[in-house]
């Protein structure tokens, strides 16, 4: 192991300098990246709103900032400002019904853990003996309604 590069002062690095412009040219791109998302999103909504409004309601058409206006004002309304700290989720699912969330539930989700080979040994006897009472039973009330 070579331990010489342990006590090199970072700071007095030569890519030091490399480093500082790189994070500076991220944040430039990704300024530049919200303020294209922003425009086409405004002229979408401009777009959209020019085209069906005035012919479905009799509404007025729109100018560009009037519908960036409209943008602003639904996310302040549906989606709101600031950090939305919350679990990443790889499921469309468990970001609307936290029943279905098996990371947040482990003994439910641990219970659903032998369904398969359940289903594979006694499933299909099961489902044939209900099949057959809800038939009995709909024969049953069928009988006594005549």
């Amino acid at each position: 192991m070579n331990h010489e590069n342990m006590f090199i002062n970072k700071e007095s690095s030569p890519h030091r300098g490399s480093s500082v412009l790189r994070t500076i040219g991220m944040v430039f791109i990704g300024v530049l990246f919200a303020a294209g998302f922003a425009l086409v999103f405004g002229l979408l909504v401009m777009w959209l709103w020019n085209w069906l409004m005035p012919a479905v309601f009799g509404l007025g058409e729109i100018s560009y900032w009037q519908a960036f206006g409209i943008l602003l004002l639904a996310k302040l309304f549906f989606g709101g400002f600031g950090s939305h700290k919350r679990e990443p989720s790889n499921h469309f699912h468990d970001r609307f019904h936290p029943r279905w969330n098996h990371r947040r539930d482990r003994k439910d989700a641990d219970s659903w853990k032998d369904f398969r080979q359940f289903w594979k040994d006694e499933g299909k006897v099961k489902y044939q003996e209900y099949v057959q009472r809800k038939q009995e039973e709909k024969d049953d009330q069928s009988s006594e309604q005549s």
